[in-house]
């Protein structure tokens, strides 16, 4: 890929159908589509063979590829039981990828218990990752670490990066999270630029209470714009997913009216970073 494309999540849109999904993401002028709800609910490993062949076929009739898929696991805890089976959701999220021609899966770290050291949490998720690095590697699927919960600082994922070299463990930077932090984008790039794999671009607010909520591109404090900048400057050429995530917060505006602003916006500013403007 030489150049840049915006996909986008149905998380933004949890009630529509599959289908309307799709065909409005097509209407709008979107190159590819993010999986992660189903039905209203999150994406699991027990999808029915009825909906795999149902999203190869809407796939295939609206030229849109599934360019990735979000899994849930996570793999902090110290509880080792708990990790084979988060180990074992995200091979079978590999798995459905495998079967939709997605090349990528979205896994969490996982927080970050507060009365343990972080670099022994950090060696124990790299452990579990490395261990389902082989079954992605089998099926030709990418695993793409979120920038997200305990591992929100780019200095962190760092950290547990380092300790899987295989080449199918990457990064997805998720703009929001590294923001929340207090790390810039050149920050963010230094640390784990070489591993991004994936990115997911939204805007938020802080509150009066501190907590951020979701404003449409271009209306909060994240520095979107910025963020194309270092990706572009810094030779990035994949998929950027638009994060709309009305499954979190159902009080945010409607996808109707979301969507397809938050695409113009980004459009724009892609555009003219590409100029060099």
């Amino acid at each position: 890929m030489d150049r840049v494309r915006l996909s986008v999540t149905n998380l933004g849109c949890p009630a529509w159908p599959l289908q309307r999904f799709f065909e409005e993401a097509l209407r709008l002028g979107y190159e590819g589509v993010e999986l992660r709800c189903l039905d209203g609910g999150l994406l699991t490993p027990a999808v029915d063979a009825r909906v795999r062949g149902e999203v190869a076929r809407l796939s295939a009739a609206t030229g849109l590829p599934v360019v990735a898929v979000g899994a849930n696991s996570r793999f902090s805890m110290a509880d080792a039981q708990e990790r084979a089976a988060q180990e074992l959701d995200l091979c079978g999220m590999i798995d459905l990828a495998a079967e939709l021609g997605a090349p990528v899966v979205r896994a969490y770290g996982g927080p970050l218990p507060e009365d343990e050291p972080e670099g022994v949490v950090c060696a124990r998720i790299a452990e579990s990752v490395a261990r389902v690095a082989e079954h992605a590697a089998a099926r030709g699927v990418d695993i793409a670490l979120e920038t997200h919960d305990g591992l929100s600082s780019a200095r962190v994922a760092r950290e547990v990066l380092a300790r899987l070299a295989h080449p199918r463990v990457h990064a997805l930077w998720d703009v929001l999270h590294p923001t929340r932090v207090g790390e810039t984008p050149e920050q963010v790039w230094d640390w784990i630029g070489a591993r991004v794999r994936h990115v997911h671009l939204k805007d938020a607010r802080r509150g009066p209470d501190g907590r951020w909520r979701a404003v449409v591109a271009g209306d909060g404090e994240v520095p979107m714009r910025r963020c194309l900048e270092v990706l572009w400057a810094c030779g990035y050429r994949g998929w950027i997913t638009l994060e709309w995530e009305k499954y979190w917060e159902p009080e945010i505006a409607p996808p109707e009216v979301a969507l397809p602003r938050q695409l113009a916006v980004v459009r724009h500013w892609l555009d003219e970073v590409c100029a060099g403007r």
